[in-house]
């Protein structure tokens, strides 16, 4: 709200008469380091450069005009050696020729393309690859990653559908790589979705942030491997992840999968057996589920730190670390829809879930319509060599849903199922 400024003489003060202020360029997201040189581009789509090897001197006659097509600026960027103009309907590449005098750029002829940017926040670089959150005049929103001046469209059909009903106007991204795995991460904070495409494995997942509700008094107590939660009232969605806490007998704490009984009880798988009522000062603690809330990255001193945008937190990604700040990590994983290639009736005799053997307790269910209406969690033992459930019912088309909380890893590669077609 205020700036200051140096004038001569002594003036009357304060200023009277009808008083304007024209501020300076606007300039897009991004900001190019190339060949000594520093590069920004304005709304206009105008590249300007510094003076070679000095960023604090910035000649008015250095610049260069993206203009092959007509169209905003909206972030520049870089893909391997080339400065890459990222316009409302195009791309336009742009190399070091060693202009003398002016800009040292001038435009890759073969490089234009018409696929622009729908917003400067959601570019990222990866590896000297470029990736944003595209738009075309016919096709709508898409994700394109750049690897030099080759361009290739990655989001399925799903993606486009979320980026399309987007707004674009609260979004980040950015680019990280951990165990071998890089990852573009892009928040939509308006659709409430983070949206993170592998370019490794080329999948799409989704990440969130779970924000901790204020703990709750509750009674606890147990039988057959499973403790029965009695809380008024207690919200709890089947499937929800809850945090125990403050019971005398340490088996009863931890994060867990609430299996819904009724709006007052649900219950939670225990290993041991405890003894019963719980005792203490049991509470358990529910959570709200939102959009990856940390929104800023940074590579430093050999860790990958992620910022909270509202907490000021600073977070270490890691994959030795499996909940997040005491808050469990909510893994979900589901499937396709399966029927065999035929619409005749099944009977599902076993289900086992194949992957890693140190994962604790999972749940799944199934649908059988479509992802309307769901069956209700069952607890799968991931510590088991046969990770199993019987007894699955029937179906004609089914989809699998597995979740997971817990401070352990997990790695699933499949379901296998047992099926048996009807005569």
């Amino acid at each position: 709200t205020h700036v200051t400024y140096q004038v001569t003489g002594t003036p009357a003060s304060p200023a009277t008469g009808t008083i304007v202020v024209k501020g300076g360029i606007t300039t897009v997201p991004g900001v190019v380091y190339l060949d000594d040189y520093f590069f920004v581009m304005d709304t206009n789509a105008i590249i300007y450069n510094c003076d070679l090897g000095d960023p604090t001197s910035w000649n008015a006659l250095n610049f260069i005009t993206a203009n092959v097509e007509p169209g905003s600026g909206v972030a520049i960027a870089k893909s391997r050696n080339y400065v890459v103009a990222l316009k409302s309907w195009s791309t336009e590449y742009f190399y070091d020729a060693g202009n003398p005098t002016g800009s040292p750029l001038l435009p890759v002829i073969n490089g234009f393309s018409l696929i622009g940017c729908a917003s400067g926040d959601s570019v990222a670089n990866l590896d000297g690859m470029l990736v944003w959150v595209s738009k075309t005049k016919q096709k709508g929103r898409s994700v394109h990653v750049a690897d030099g001046l080759q361009q290739e469209k990655v989001a399925t059909p799903d993606v486009e559908r979320i980026l399309n009903a987007d707004t674009m106007q609260n979004v980040y991204a950015y680019g990280i790589k951990i165990s071998g795995h890089t990852l573009y991460v892009l928040g939509l904070r308006d659709s409430n979705i983070t949206l993170v495409y592998d370019l490794t494995t080329k999948t799409w997942t989704q990440w969130t942030s779970l924000t901790a509700n204020t703990p709750v008094a509750c009674s606890i107590a147990y039988a057959d491997g499973y403790a029965t939660v009695t809380k008024l009232a207690h919200g709890l969605d089947d499937g929800d992840p809850v945090t125990v806490s403050g019971a005398t007998q340490s088996e009863y704490n931890g994060h867990f999968l609430a299996l819904y009984v009724d709006e007052n009880n649900f219950k939670i798988k225990i290993d041991g057996t405890p003894a019963t009522p719980a005792t203490g000062s049991p509470v358990i603690t529910s959570y709200s589920e939102t959009y990856f809330k940390c929104t800023k990255y940074v590579y430093c001193a050999g860790r990958d730190l992620v910022l909270h945008e509202t907490t000021g937190e600073l977070f270490e990604i890691t994959d030795s670390v499996f909940d997040d700040s005491s808050n469990p990590i909510h893994f979900a994983a589901i499937t396709g829809k399966v029927d065999g290639g035929n619409e005749d009736m099944k009977t599902n005799s076993q289900i086992r879930v194949v992957g890693n053997k140190s994962g604790g307790n999972a749940a799944v269910r199934w649908s059988d319509n479509d992802y309307a209406t769901n069956s209700k969690f069952r607890i799968v033992d991931l510590d088991s060599e046969q990770a199993r459930l019987t007894r699955c019912g029937k179906f004609r088309r089914r989809s699998f849903e597995l979740r997971h909380v817990g401070n352990n890893p997990i790695q699933l590669s499949s379901f296998e199922i047992d099926v048996r077609q009807e005569k």
